[in-house]
């Protein structure tokens, strides 16, 4: 069984924490994937107004890392920062992204 850490960054603390999530094998999809939002039910939960209850999900694909945005108001910015919104894909690889306040870095 695989694991995922997900390395969460709240910018107005500084505050830096690490979540891990298990089953990577059966997230392989973008249908699948690992779920980022406020809601309880997210595999990584967010609490800030600017986080959307369902607001993205990350998942593998072949050799590269996506998120999918879901939520039509929700944003996500890239570390170049260019920002994508509700059904937009990022390529994000190895690379971080920002929900509302947290920097987020998947590791593999």
């Amino acid at each position: 069984m695989s694991t995922l850490e997900i390395v969460i960054e709240d910018t107005r603390t500084g505050n830096v924490e690490s979540r891990f999530v298990d089953n990577l094998e059966q997230r392989c999809s973008r249908e699948t994937g690992v779920s980022i939002g406020s809601a309880a039910d997210c595999d990584v939960c967010l609490p800030d107004p600017a986080v959307t209850a369902h607001h993205a999900r990350w998942y593998p694909g072949g050799y590269h890392r996506f998120v999918l945005v879901l939520d039509e108001d929700a944003v996500v910015t890239a570390a170049s920062g260019d920002e994508y919104r509700g059904g937009d894909t990022l390529r994000v690889d190895q690379r971080s992204f920002r929900i509302g306040p947290y920097v987020l870095t998947i590791q593999v």
